[in-house]
């Protein structure tokens, strides 16, 4: 069965069509003449019964909408000599059904497989051989800067995978802040695997102390839920400025509230979970989103 790491970088590849590409750019030195990028099928299977599935499969194509060249995406994250069969299949299958060139990249976390990925496959014919092209995490650029980070969100996580350093980090939060709930919490979760534990437990501190909240609405009202704890100068006034920012989030969600809601926002007491609970609101992109939220804080 799969493992999480070779799920997730699988996932990584399949969110955003843009990964190979930018890849094979930054990595190989290979710039595809390319305006948009398909997702296609994964099945590579021939008339023979034999069933041949790749990780992924992109289709890029030119401005004009013809195809330009297709990628299949493989993690290698152990030895498997059954590749050194598939892989030129792979190759061969696609570059006939879609009538184009096609380019095997292989991505792997440990630098002895990138040798063995590395290595030419040798078919029998004179001169037919597979390259393999391999990009371990050292190869995985660094992404220290918010801008880059926020045009390519997976691959800031990947690079947070690759270099597990603080800066990397705080800046794959920042930019995936602005991704569906759902891809956030996923890739958040991932964001904290990847990291030693002196550094997870510090962006996770300055998640609930100092995280910058994209949606203006929800710095208004954290920043006013703050201000009137300050200003009140006691615990149960910052209690109380941040369940008003709840509520204000809540009602600008979900625009009416059950009375049940109402109570039990009214007695929450603690500020970690009032927090994470502006935390979340303020993130959350649907009333749905908002909602389940809302449910986790409140059933605790």
């Amino acid at each position: 069965m799969p493992s999480f790491e070779h799920e997730i970088l699988v996932d990584l590849f399949r969110e955003d069509g843009r990964l190979a590409p930018e890849l094979l750019r930054r990595c190989a030195g290979i710039a595809v003449d390319h305006a948009r990028v398909e997702h296609r099928s994964i099945d590579l299977s021939q008339v023979a019964p034999t069933e041949y599935r790749a990780d992924n499969v992109l289709v890029l194509h030119r401005r004009d909408g013809s195809v330009s060249s297709a990628v299949i995406v493989e993690v290698q994250l152990d030895e498997d000599r059954d590749k050194l069969r598939t892989w030129p299949v792979y190759v061969a299958a696609l570059r006939a059904r879609l009538h184009c060139p096609a380019v095997l990249l292989v991505i792997t976390r440990d630098p002895a497989i990138a040798r063995w990925a590395r290595r030419p496959i040798e078919l029998g014919h004179p001169g037919f051989q597979l390259t393999p092209l391999v990009i371990d995490f050292v190869d995985v650029p660094r992404i220290p800067d918010l801008e880059t980070a926020s045009q390519l969100p997976q691959l800031a996580v990947l690079s947070v995978m690759a270099h597990p350093e603080p800066e990397i980090a705080e800046v794959a939060v920042e930019a995936i802040s602005r991704l569906p709930e759902e891809l956030f919490r996923l890739y958040y979760d991932v964001i904290l695997r990847s990291l030693p534990e002196v550094l997870r437990r510090r962006l996770e501190a300055r998640m609930i102390k100092g995280y910058q909240y994209q949606s203006d609405f929800a710095r208004t009202y954290y920043g006013q839920g703050l201000a009137e704890g300050e200003q009140k100068g006691r615990q149960e006034g910052k209690e109380a400025g941040l369940r008003t920012a709840v509520m204000a989030l809540a009602h600008a969600r979900l625009k009416t509230l059950p009375a049940d809601d109402l109570a039990k926002i009214a007695a929450l007491t603690d500020v970690q979970v009032l927090t994470d609970l502006i935390h979340a609101l303020g993130r959350a992109r649907t009333a749905s989103g908002a909602r389940s939220a809302l449910a986790r804080a409140l059933n605790r």
